[in-house]
């Protein structure tokens, strides 16, 4: 089963090089395994290279970064994404260029180090050259940034504001994948709150799906995308299988905690089965503050899901993750909840960063288990054949059968076979960000140059007392979605 969802970034980026004077290649660790292993030849090869990733993604970066230094030192460097985003004051002293914008910012960068004949006169998405795609899923953006400010989510951090993608965009995008089974949206927000948009983008969905471009369509949403009938009718009759909606927790006091407002305006059992009975299949991850929630609610949130055949099992659980910038990591910074010792990498979600109410060793445990339903698996077992029967006329055999696949795949800690755990050998974890080992990474495959040794230190949020890291405190402080509209 394909990884879903997967990186559209790049294809966007190779868009804004000319096609004519630039030979390009897209690479993907999460798919293709660790590029130094398995295409080492390319570490030479580029006159620029591009990185992007997510917030535990940074230190990654600087790994590939010495890496393609060391072999062609005139390389030029550029990063971005949410990271880059959340650290741009400390990430200048690592790379070339920094974009903490659009896509669209590649074009500058490039017009400043090679010259303006490399930027595309006309930007096209590349979906030519991403292999980890297959033929089945393709991957669009109708909108980008979020309405909503969440204190937790990283999006918060960067101050930048809900701005869809033209309705032009958005067909050349559709159009550039070619014939697909299902356009997965990688929005942040799909519906946002111009309905006049939304409604355009349900007419073009229509066009093209009478026109056999796709069968079916997913997005990820919020709340706002069930509260209103003409909203679910317009989208079913577009096409609409499934959608990916920002649960995060059923418990109403934590989510009022996080300004999630949205997501206690109506009753959250009845917008489940609203959804259902429209015919779109509901998915939702968990996401557990140990900060405010003990293990014994935790537990019970969990087990109060078992017993209810009408909610389909969550897609992922989560530890929350006090992501730099936010309103979340300053609040837990603030009241000394920071564990000593986190590095960035820890900041992912599966590793707990922050002083729970109940032992660390016993959350740690629970995160570590709780992610693949250890404990509760036969119950969800249960509740899943009820799931499927209650819900046997609503939804296809189609959809029954992906949600049962979606709830089979997280009893298992991943893939059969997977490219990079070949350099990921099966070790103890604490789960801990204070006591955790490093990943096998962070000693380099290779020699490189003295200048960059510093590349293979993890990059430090808290030190040994629990003091921020003098060197990213600009950034993990940073205020800047005060200003956001």
């Amino acid at each position: 089963m394909p990884q879903i969802p997967n990186a559209l970034a790049p294809v966007l980026l190779a868009g804004m090089l000319s096609p004519s004077r630039c030979d390009i290649r897209l690479y993907n660790e999460v798919s293709d395994g660790f590029l130094e292993v398995f295409a080492r030849d390319l570490l030479s090869w580029p006159d620029l290279v591009v990185f992007t990733g997510l917030t535990a993604a940074f230190d990654r970066m600087l790994h590939l970064s010495a890496y393609f230094r060391t072999l062609n030192p005139s390389v030029i460097t550029v990063a971005g994404g949410v990271v880059i985003r959340a650290l741009p004051a400390y990430a200048r002293a690592f790379f070339d260029y920094i974009c903490t914008g659009d896509a669209e910012q590649l074009g500058d960068v490039v017009r400043e180090a090679l010259g303006p004949e490399y930027v595309a006169e006309s930007p096209f998405p590349r979906y030519d050259l991403a292999s980890w795609m297959g033929r089945r899923i393709g991957y669009a953006e109708s909108s980008r940034n979020c309405n909503f400010r969440c204190t937790f989510c990283s999006l918060t951090s960067t101050g930048l504001g809900y701005e869809p993608v033209s309705i032009d965009e958005l067909r050349r995008q559709l159009l550039a994948m070619g014939r697909r089974d299902i356009i997965c949206f990688q929005d942040n927000q799909f519906y946002g709150f111009d309905r006049r948009f939304f409604l355009e983008r349900m007419a073009l969905l229509r066009e093209l799906r009478a026109a056999g471009h796709f069968r079916y369509w997913h997005a990820f949403v919020s709340d706002t995308f069930l509260w209103n009938d003409e909203i679910l009718t317009a989208a079913r009759e577009s096409g609409c299988f499934s959608i990916f909606v920002g649960v995060e927790s059923f418990d109403e006091p934590w989510l009022r905690s996080v300004n999630k407002l949205q997501n206690i305006r109506y009753d959250r059992l009845s917008l489940i089965r609203k959804c259902m009975d429209a015919g779109i299949l509901f998915n939702y991850g968990l996401v557990f503050d140990p900060t405010e929630r003990s293990l014994a609610q935790m537990h019970g949130e969990l087990a109060s899901i078992c017993d209810n055949p009408a909610i389909p099992a969550p897609n992922f659980i989560f530890g929350a993750v006090p992501f730099p910038g936010t309103p979340f990591f300053r609040d837990r910074y603030q009241r000394g909840l920071l564990l000593p010792g986190t590095r960035v990498r820890d900041l992912e979600g599966s590793t707990l960063a922050m002083r729970p109410l109940d032992p660390v060793e016993d959350v740690a445990s629970f995160l570590a288990t709780a992610k693949y339903l250890r404990g509760y698996r036969r119950r969800h077992l249960q509740r899943q054949l009820r799931f499927i029967w209650g819900h046997r006329r609503a939804l296809s055999l189609e959809q029954l059968f992906i949600s049962s696949v979606a709830f089979l795949s997280i009893l298992t800690p991943g893939p059969v076979w997977q490219p990079a755990g070949i350099l990921r050998p099966r070790r103890p974890r604490t789960h801990v960000s204070t006591t955790d080992r490093l990943d096998p990474v962070y000693t380099p495959t290779m020699r490189v140059g003295s200048a960059f040794a510093g590349h293979f230190r993890p990059t430090m949020v808290t030190d040994a007392m629990g003091d921020l890291n003098p060197a990213l405190a600009e950034d993990l402080l940073a205020v800047r979605y005060e200003h956001a509209p």
